[in-house]
């Protein structure tokens, strides 16, 4: 009989404390759900580590031209976006552009484009034009605006689009890019939404 007392006892006390420990853990996954970014479950493999440090800090800045602002000092993303570019290998910018931030898709991207190297930059280009899931912020001097990862490269990089300034003849052919491919790529570009035109 006191076996079956003190058993009924312990189950009430349980009871008791299931509603409060049931509201801190919807509290807790709440909270987690809240502040939860994609970044933390990154496979961070075949990335060294160097790049990867660069790559924290790069995330939270935005792309910025290195244009001096009032402040008469360029940006410091400046320098560690071209940091990144130019140490990165092109497996690790390959691996880069699967980034769940557009800054560092941007910089993959960008760095990709720029490598002599790398030849399948067309194909590229056009993935970078559909990747429309995370706009950047582009920073140049006093002036900054939000864009897709397309209107950046074609409109500040590639310098083909509708908002460039007309670049000299052949000037995609500096990225081993034929005219062909920078006609398909502005066509393209042309009908994906925009954040900037």
């Amino acid at each position: 009989m006191k076996k079956n007392k003190r058993n009924s006892l312990k189950s009430n006390h349980f009871k008791m404390f299931l509603p409060v420990l049931s509201i801190i853990g919807i509290g807790i996954i709440f909270i987690i759900s809240l502040f939860y970014e994609k970044s933390w479950t990154y496979n961070w493999s075949e990335i060294r580590q160097q790049i990867k440090d660069s790559v924290r800090i790069a995330e939270h800045d935005g792309i910025s031209s290195g244009v001096v602002g009032y402040d008469a000092r360029k940006p410091a993303q400046f320098d560690r976006r071209h940091w990144i570019m130019k140490n990165a290998t092109t497996s690790e910018l390959l691996k880069l552009t699967e980034y769940p931030n557009g800054t560092i898709k941007t910089i993959a991207y960008e760095g990709l484009i720029r490598k002599r190297e790398y030849k399948n930059k067309n194909a590229l280009i056009l993935k970078a034009i559909a990747d429309t899931e995370y706009p950047i912020h582009y920073q140049s001097g006093c002036v900054g605006s939000s864009m897709n990862i397309g209107e950046y490269l074609v409109d500040v990089v590639l310098q083909i689009g509708d908002n460039s300034p007309p670049p000299p003849k052949g000037f995609g052919l500096k990225f081993g890019l034929s005219e062909k491919e920078c006609l398909a790529i502005v066509t393209k570009y042309r009908k994906t939404p925009s954040l900037w035109r």
